[in-house]
């Protein structure tokens, strides 16, 4: 039984071709990748001990 919304012969998400980086592209995405990274280290603050009244 089929999906009265879709069609066999129809996907629902078009097909795309994969894009091709040049390596300057791979570098650039890397360090933008890596600065995004360090700019989130550590993940989360460490927990206060003191107590405060």
């Amino acid at each position: 039984m089929t999906d009265a919304k879709t069609t066999p012969d129809k996907d629902p998400l078009p097909k795309t071709a994969p894009q091709v980086q040049t390596p300057k592209q791979r570098k650039d995405e890397s360090e933008r990748l890596d600065e995004g990274l360090e700019e989130t280290f550590p993940a989360s603050d460490p927990v206060s001990a003191k107590h405060i009244t």
